[in-house]
């Protein structure tokens, strides 16, 4: 197994022992159409689970109704938890009554039955619910109901009981708090006005005249570059100063 999967299976059974007290061992309610799905799969349920859930301890229950109506080699190997059901009903409905009958049992309910998993998460939130999917065992993610009833625990909690909250008061009332509490009056909020830095300031004519009398003092100066000449040109422009003058020379060039 990944090492996403593991944490995702350690927070799921996390959750479920701190807000549902679910402790081991795991009593696994299988099914018939989950027995069945892992004999197709050939999957070894016991194997699998212990591997999943991380624990040898767990134990493997069933119905004899769903017995009945399911994989029978695979089921009678597991415990008998008692319906009391003769004759024997519909495994679906024997699971609900099992589930609804004894709300202190915590159970693992393993099926491939959308409408009895559903029912689990309506009935008995406090349940993890599983089945098997691309051939392997996954547990659900906690139902609606189930989150909402730790939100709900969190909030009683943190919040005061009646009783605590009617205590608080007449301390109150004695320090003499709920007159002082009445009589601080909310600070109203200045108005402020602009904040000269940040504004810009105005350009006056002056500054205006100055940034463009430096804009034609740049235009206006240019770099002079020097020649250069080679010591056989100088050496030649000598021989020729000596018979014409410069001018003439670039005169009749």
């Amino acid at each position: 197994m990944k090492l996403s999967r593991h944490k995702f299976i350690r927070r799921l059974l996390n959750y479920y022992r701190t807000h549902f007290d679910i402790e081991i061992p795991f009593i696994i309610l299988i099914d018939g159409t989950f027995a069945f799905e892992a004999l197709q799969w050939k999957i070894q349920i016991d194997e699998q689970l212990k591997a999943y859930l991380e624990t040898e301890q767990i134990i493997c229950s069933t119905t004899l109704c769903g017995i009945g109506f399911g994989a029978m080699l695979i089921l009678k190997q597991y415990d008998i938890v008692k319906c009391n059901h003769y004759p024997s009903i519909s495994a679906e409905k024997c699971f609900q009554q099992i589930l609804i009958k004894d709300t202190t049992k915590k159970y693992f309910l393993a099926s491939q039955s959308l409408s009895l998993r559903e029912y689990c998460h309506n009935h008995r939130p406090d349940l993890p619910t599983m089945l098997i999917t691309h051939n392997a065992i996954n547990l659900e993610r906690p139902s609606l109901n189930s989150r909402s009833i730790v939100e709900e625990k969190k909030k009683e909690r943190t919040n005061l009981s009646k009783h605590e909250s009617n205590i608080l008061k007449k301390r109150k009332h004695e320090l003499n708090l709920d007159q002082d509490e009445n009589n601080v009056e909310k600070k109203k909020k200045k108005k402020h006005g602009i904040n000269p830095l940040s504004m810009k300031k105005k350009k006056t004519m002056n500054s205006i005249n100055q940034t463009v009398n430096n804009k034609s003092e740049k235009m206006t100066r240019r770099r002079t570059r020097q020649l250069r000449m080679s010591s056989h040109l100088k050496e030649h422009l000598k021989e020729l100063q000596k018979t014409f003058s410069i001018k003439e020379f670039f005169h009749k060039e």
